[in-house]
């Protein structure tokens, strides 16, 4: 036990130094509520807006609601750029539309009529859709196959695009367009055995 006390420490004497170690801060992450962005109901040609109200009553007691103007989509043609713009317009512009005209109101409202969304009514337009009815517009491929011989030994045939019935654009191959561009009606004609009650389907296009 005498021994024990008599040892003299290893680290007697010497001076050590302890750093305070780097805690990273807490970083509190606040949820930020970020309101629901609605189009402000406008007129895009007149510029009404919506009127503060107060509904009263009896006892004079008021409330606060809001009297909204009555806007309508339109498509409204556009002569000089031969097409159909979409516009949000009030009951009270179209009335005005037919006295003042498209051009005049847009230039008060300070609007470029280029820059609206619109249908395409010019006449070679129109032609070309007639014409190519159903017809996906495809760029031409610069690295597609341009010898003869191996494209006729080929037994490969390329996929084509068509648009189905839901609108969509879809690649199949030759031959197989009808499936997806015509409606099939199901005929269900039940099967007069009594031992198997069952159901036969025929698909008609």
């Amino acid at each position: 036990m005498a021994s024990m006390c008599s040892a003299r420490s290893a680290f007697s004497g010497r001076q050590m130094a302890f750093s305070a170690s780097r805690v990273a801060p807490k970083v509190t992450v606040s949820r930020v509520l970020v309101p629901a962005v609605q189009a402000g109901k406008v007129c895009d040609l007149t510029g009404k807006k919506r009127n503060k109200a107060n509904s009263v009553c009896f006892s004079n007691k008021k409330h606060r609601y809001f009297q909204d103007p009555n806007l309508q989509n339109k498509k409204v043609y556009w002569a000089y750029g031969q097409r159909w713009v979409h516009l949000k317009v009030c009951t009270k512009a179209i009335k005005t539309l037919e006295k003042k005209g498209l051009d005049s109101m847009a230039a008060e409202a300070g609007i470029d009529l280029w820059k609206l969304p619109f249908d395409d009514a010019r006449p070679e337009r129109l032609q070309y859709l007639a014409e190519n009815k159903g017809k996906v517009p495809v760029a031409a491929n610069p690295r597609a196959m341009k010898n003869a011989e191996k494209l006729a030994a080929s037994k490969k045939k390329p996929r084509v695009p068509v648009y189905t019935i839901t609108g969509a654009i879809a690649w199949v191959k030759p031959g197989s367009e009808a499936l997806y561009t015509t409606e099939a009606e199901v005929a269900v004609t039940p099967i007069e055995d009594e031992q198997d009650q069952q159901l036969k389907v025929t698909l008609t296009q």
